[in-house]
């Protein structure tokens, strides 16, 4: 509907700068939006005020002309007033809003939806990114599912998304992993190992060793380390991530590619990006920067690992950009630290051709974000291009205590905990529904309620109540004629302004989608339909005496086809986020 106002607005300028009314050296960005107040009409455009500097004209002026010259050819306008300093509101007739239902239907699972990758944009969405050498816990939660579904939106917004995973399997953390699991295994033959400081004492690291027993046997429980070594970390990290993805899949989560960064260093790569900083002159020693009283920074906090003033190190200039000190990317004995792999890897993703690069991340490494935005700025890559989502840790409760391990396993409270005792719709529904850097407390007390107190459950039965009433009006011998029977004399017995808002309402999603989408915020989609959810139940319960079925055949058939796009607009907005729409709940005991 809003696309049908701007092809009126387009079609006018056009005509009026034919005609010599206006100059029009070109449209303007201008907005087509709902008015907070009804009364004010369906739509208000600003188009005149945006004219009105090019055009050397008042406002005011400016819009009269584009009501007097308003190009109307299916005659969908009841009538423009001129309001303000020269908005134009615009009040649509009844049927423009009563065939919203025939549109949503004709659409059906596509509502919503632009075609698949008619942007002809690349997008690529790193997310979750857990290190392999432990399950996906509740810290990972919230990136997780927010990561899918800024991945869905982006798709149906029109891009081409990728969806990736960086595998953390380089480096002293998966060394240590291999140390333990090989630990574990020399214990299952009966030999006497303690774990040491910063090992992994959880027992799905005994679970590897098992398996690696049941395979190797006893090749590798006196062999040297250099053979043992490798082998144990390869099945570390080969069994966490087999772990990893079957939780994600339990939360119908997926990535379209794993990345790993033993690659980036066996290729070459994290090498040769220092070489490509030095060659660009934006690159120092730390000794000769000393001499020369030069500012630097000694350590790489993502590893942990530190250099002193005296033994040196390269440093990049990463202050220039933004950064509050330079860092260090090759330690003072020539090897590269963490950020210099995460530079290589963020080098990779340009050079794969993406349009926009998008890191969903955790808060805490919020002060990682400066590093990298300047390390490709150094690279005189286009930092435009590249985006960070920082998502805020949620505290998850049980009877106003947080919750941190597992009662099952009696080890830290993992994702796929979670999702056993809530739900993964439930967890994609409260991680989504506020801004990514907000707090909240996840109660898996509410969350189990089927009340109006839970959000969640009624936010689903919204969907189920269309479905009920479709399901019952088959029972009672009137089904719903369907989108091939379903005529204009049906759709014009929906008069009744709570109908007429909600279609006009469902005629959004299209827009409300692309803009979630551009401003990676899903939380917009689930206003959006908690609003129609709404209004729905509130139209419901108000003309319960003037019900959705009636002796009045015309009327039942245009409200049923109101009730069936209804539930198609919802199904297809859940959709978009990966919740479920059920198509049956229990009604709350306030419903009954």
């Amino acid at each position: 509907m809003r696309q049908k106002v701007r092809a009126l607005i387009n079609d006018t300028l056009t005509a009026l700068k034919t005609a010599g009314t206006l100059k029009l050296e070109q449209v303007p960005g201008y907005t087509v939006e709902a008015p907070k107040n009804p009364a004010h009409g369906d739509w208000s455009v600003n188009v005149a005020m945006m004219l009105t500097k090019s055009e050397g004209k008042p406002p005011r002026d400016i819009a009269q002309a584009i009501v007097k010259g308003l190009v109307d050819p299916q005659g969908i306008v009841t009538k423009v007033d001129v309001a303000g300093p020269g908005f134009l509101n615009f009040t649509l007739k009844e049927q423009v809003h009563q065939q919203v239902a025939r549109e949503v239907l004709q659409a059906g699972e596509t509502f919503g939806h632009q075609p698949p990758k008619s942007t002809g944009k690349r997008v690529m969405v790193e997310f979750v990114s857990a290190n392999p050498t432990g399950p996906v816990h509740i810290g990972h939660a919230r990136g997780a599912f927010m990561g899918d579904a800024v991945s869905r939106l982006l798709e149906a917004a029109g891009h081409d998304v990728t969806r990736e995973f960086y595998i953390n399997d380089y480096g002293k953390q998966v060394e240590t992993l291999g140390r333990t699991v090989h630990k574990r295994y020399r214990q299952l033959f009966g030999q006497h190992v303690e774990l040491g400081e910063g090992e992994y004492p959880a027992a799905y690291v005994i679970d590897i060793a098992k398996g690696w027993k049941e395979a190797v046997g006893e090749r590798y429980l006196n062999a040297p380390e250099s053979e043992w070594l490798p082998e144990a970390m390869a099945v570390g990290i080969r069994e966490n991530l087999k772990a990893i993805r079957e939780t994600l899949e339990q939360a119908s989560i997926r990535h379209d590619v794993f990345f790993s960064e033993a690659s980036l260093h066996a290729a070459g790569k994290v090498h040769a990006i220092v070489d490509q900083y030095k060659a660009r002159g934006v690159t120092y020693e730390a000794a000769e920067a000393e001499r020369q009283g030069e500012k630097v920074r000694h350590e790489d906090s993502k590893a942990a690992q530190y250099t002193d003033r005296q033994r040196g190190g390269t440093f990049l200039r990463t202050s220039q950009h933004g950064d509050d000190e330079d860092r260090i990317i090759l330690r003072h004995d020539g090897t590269p630290v963490y950020l210099t792999a995460d530079l290589a890897y963020h080098q990779e993703k340009y050079q794969r051709g993406f349009d926009r690069i998008i890191d969903v991340l955790g808060a805490d490494h919020a002060g990682h974000t400066p590093r990298i935005h300047a390390g490709m700025a150094l690279l005189g890559l286009d930092t435009q291009k590249l985006e960070f989502l920082l998502v805020q840790l949620v505290r998850i409760t049980r009877g106003g205590e947080e919750v941190k391990v597992s009662k099952r396993k009696g080890t830290v409270f993992e994702l796929e905990d979670l999702i056993q005792e809530a739900g993964a719709d439930v967890c994609r529904f409260l991680f989504l529904v506020k801004t990514a850097n907000s707090r909240f407390d996840f109660d898996l007390d509410l969350v189990k309620k089927q009340s109006k107190d839970n959000p969640v459950f009624y936010f689903q039965y919204g969907h189920a109540r269309c479905a009920s009433i479709l399901k019952k009006a088959e029972e009672k011998g009137t089904p719903f004629v369907g989108l091939e029977g379903l005529t204009q004399a049906h759709l014009a017995r929906l008069t009744l302004p709570e109908e007429l808002s909600m279609l006009k309402k469902m005629s959004q999603l299209p827009d409300v989608v692309a803009s979630a989408a551009e401003r990676l915020e899903p939380h917009h989609v689930l206003y959006f339909c908690q609003e129609l959810i709404s209004d729905f139940h509130s139209y419901y319960t108000k003309y319960k005496t003037d019900p959705i079925l009636s002796t009045d055949a015309e009327k039942t058939q245009g409200r049923l086809g109101l009730v069936a796009a209804l539930k198609q607009t919802l199904r297809s907005a859940f959709a978009l986020l990966g919740i479920q729409a059920p198509e049956y709940m229990e009604a709350p005991p306030d419903e009954e």
